[in-house]
């Protein structure tokens, strides 16, 4: 039976911070793959740290509840004053979930007294959900939200790993917050918002639908207007006109293509439909396309653009083979 083997908290901390050298993280990877309990614990570990739990509550909250969950578990230690708390709840959070293997996030998520948090997944469907401040935010598959309760201390602030798209509610004398694992946060008074997160910096996507939109990245803070987008680039927000509108397809089902060459056609399918894992391109065209598909399955797609570039559309493995 594959047991878990114990781990150096603060290689953790480190880890999920980017401060590990190149040979840490080699063994925290080859220590993953021991077990699926090391799997799971560093699962475990990782939607702790996400939580980013003391940006989220202010000083009186946070030290009643890191004060319930050292009782719940018996943590040891020296009484701290509130004011450290900010600095000291990461490594706090990191020896919780060494000590209580039963893991932390059970604690954060079910402890009777101190669930403040919940969170919202979706699996292979695209589902909806009403925040309590009655904004709506659209999940596509495979994507997840990590709010509290009721938005406690007058605090609009959530956590996003995936894809969504916000319909905020306005309310000027409190902003609406959007964390992102990457480290990009989004923050807004009452606008609409498409964000894209949790596969790493160059596939972290904002695109703005009404209003406006503050952005944040490593200290810099840019506005991103209505009908604009936002990137990053080499460590730099990008912000720019929104090249392709069909980046809500996940959620309208309608993909449009105006004067639209092949490659550009053949990148949009490949982020829309889940059968295409690679595209190949085989050949050349001059031809630009102008049509739309509204719900259509990948074969009537692919029939139809073959006969408007007059070439092959092969979906073979997963790879879409595009040739003469």
């Amino acid at each position: 039976m594959e047991t878990l083997r114990p781990i150096n908290a603060d290689l953790l901390v480190r880890y999920f911070s980017g401060d590990c050298t190149s040979a840490e993280i080699r063994q925290i990877e080859d220590w993953r793959s021991e077990s699926a309990e090391n799997k799971q614990y560093l699962e475990d570990f990782k939607q702790v740290w996400d939580a980013d739990y003391q940006s989220m509550l202010s000083g009186d909250l946070l030290s009643r509840d890191w004060n319930a969950i050292r009782e719940r578990i018996n943590f040891p230690g020296k009484k701290r004053e509130i004011g450290i708390f900010t600095a000291f709840s990461r490594i706090a959070a990191a020896v919780i979930v060494m000590l209580a293997v039963s893991s932390a996030v059970y604690v954060y998520w079910n402890v009777p007294g101190f669930g403040r948090w919940s969170a919202f997944q979706t699996g292979e469907q695209i589902d909806s959900l009403r925040l309590p401040d009655n904004s709506i935010v659209y999940l596509n598959n495979y994507s997840s939200l990590k709010y509290l309760k009721n938005f406690e201390d007058g605090k609009r602030t959530v956590s996003l790993d995936g894809e969504g798209f916000f319909e905020v509610t306005h309310d000027t004398g409190n902003p609406f917050l959007v964390k992102s694992p990457e480290g990009v946060d989004v923050e807004v008074l009452g606008t609409a918002f498409h964000l894209q997160t949790g596969e790493g910096l160059d596939k972290m996507e904002l695109n703005v639908t009404e209003g406006s939109v503050a952005i944040q990245y490593r200290r810099h803070t840019k506005k991103v207007l209505a009908g604009n987008s936002a990137v990053v680039q080499n460590r730099e927000l990008m912000v720019a006109p929104i090249k392709d509108d069909n980046f809500l397809a996940w959620k309208t089902g309608e993909l449009k293509f105006s004067q639209c060459p092949l490659d550009k056609i053949a990148k949009i399918l490949k982020n829309h439909y889940k059968e295409i894992n690679d595209v190949k391109i085989n050949t050349q065209s001059d031809v630009l396309v102008t049509t739309s598909f509204r719900n259509q399955n990948i074969k009537e797609v692919l029939d139809e653009l073959a006969i408007h570039f007059d070439k092959k559309f092969i979906l073979n493995g997963g790879v879409l083979i595009i040739s003469e």
